[in-house]
Formats: structure tokens, C-alpha cells, sequence
């Protein structure tokens, strides 16, 4: 499917905000306490406060990545995003067992500098998205028309701002169908995450049933 197509059957481009700055501010600070769990464990100075530092590192890298995932709607569908924020979630846990002697500071360490990782490359995946999302103006009173969806994972026929019907052609890379309110206009939007250049995306099978749509566009602004 080619852009210029879209435009054709109603749909209208639309920019979204990356907020890659609010991700790397509190990741920048998660790193402080992390350095100190290092220099503490290496010296051997007050290491009964390790593990907090630990588990405040990835309170605070937590918060970049769902700050990061926070500026697209549905990025948790993608594989490589969930895995990387519930391995810091359990990093937490780590850092608890540490406190515990369950397990050591350098596996404690070596652990949470995998998660960071992985969250560094989900977010680098989120930023560098081609940010292919398109809508339409839409009626919520409008029931999405199926029958135009064609291999689709359908959530909900009913307008919502959550994923509506969603397909998917690898763990990192779907297209989704969601509702947006702006003011007091509504619209449809459809959200390609995972595809980086136009060449990328004009080889992806939607399955979707273009002209249903726009007739169902066309009806509801009659």
C-alpha cells in the first residue's frame, strides 16, 4: 500500500510525539545509583546499602521506559519492548534477594546491566519507528467494519481509545486499529509500529478492505 493511496481512501497523516527526552532523563539518574552499588561493593564501604541503590537504579529506568513506551499507544504488543521492562521490573526482585543473601551483588550487578541493556535497545527501536500513523475523522457510533479486516486479531467492534483490532506479521512489527479524541473530534487511527521506510511499508499486507472503510467514512459524515 502506498501513502499517497491512503490519502485517496480518507486517511490523513498524522505526527506523533516521541518524548525521547523524558525516557533519558530519569535512565541518565538511574545510572547514579547503579555506579555507587559498583564503587560500594569494589571498596567494600557500606555495602548493607547496595541493594537499595540497586533497587532504586531500576525504579528509576522503569520510569524512562514507560515514559518512553508512554508515547505510542499499543508499543507493549511489540516482543522486544514487554520483555525489556519486565526484566527490570524483576530486577527489583534482584536486588531484593540481595538484600536478603539470596543471591550475590555481582550477579545482582550483572543482571542489571542486562535489563538496562535490553531496555536501551527497546527504546532505540521505539525512537527510530518510521512513525507511519494515519487516521480518519470517524463516529463513535460507528461499529468497526469487520468484514474490511482480513486476517485481523478484532478486540473490540466498539469505538475505543484502546487497540480495537490489531495484525501482526512478526513478535516486533503490527499494524493496530485504535480510536483518538481531539477537542471534540473523533477519529480512527491506523498505527503501523515495527516498519522504518517507505519501502518497508509499501511491501506490508494490511488486509484490509480500503474502499469498506472510506464508504463507511462517507456515511457517517453524511
Amino acid at each position: 500500500m502506498d501513502i499517497r493511496k491512503m490519502r485517496k481512501f480518507g486517511w490523513r497523516s498524522v505526527q506523533i510525539e516521541t518524548r525521547a527526552s523524558m525516557a533519558l532523563f530519569p535512565m541518565a539518574w538511574g545510572f547514579l545509583p547503579l555506579g555507587f552499588c559498583c564503587l560500594m561493593w569494589f571498596t567494600g564501604a557500606s555495602d548493607e546499602f547496595i541493594p537499595w541503590f540497586g533497587a532504586a537504579s531500576m525504579l528509576l529506568m522503569l520510569m524512562g521506559g514507560l515514559a518512553g513506551v508512554s508515547s505510542r499507544v499499543g508499543t507493549l504488543n511489540a516482543s522486544k519492548v514487554g520483555v525489556a521492562l519486565v526484566s527490570i521490573c524483576f530486577g527489583v526482585m534482584v536486588w531484593a534477594l540481595v538484600a536478603q543473601d539470596t543471591v550475590s551483588v555481582p550477579f545482582g550487578l550483572i543482571y542489571s546491566a542486562a535489563s538496562i541493556y535490553l531496555l536501551v535497545k527497546a527504546l532505540d527501536f521505539i525512537f527510530k519507528d518510521g512513525g507511519y500513523v494515519f487516521e480518519m475523522k470517524w463516529d463513535v457510533k460507528e461499529k468497526l467494519p469487520v468484514d474490511a479486516l482480513i486476517e485481523w486479531d478484532i478486540k473490540s467492534t466498539r469505538f475505543s481509545q484502546t487497540c480495537m483490532a490489531i495484525k501482526r506479521f512478526d513478535g516486533n512489527s503490527f499494524v493496530q486499529i485504535y480510536g483518538s479524541v481531539q477537542g471534540e473530534s473523533v477519529f480512527l487511527r491506523f498505527d503501523v509500529f515495527g516498519c522504518q521506510t517507505r519501502e518497508q511499508f509499501k511491501q506490508l499486507d494490511f488486509g484490509m478492505d480500503w474502499p469498506e472503510f472510506r464508504m463507511a467514512n462517507l456515511t457517517q459524515e453524511e
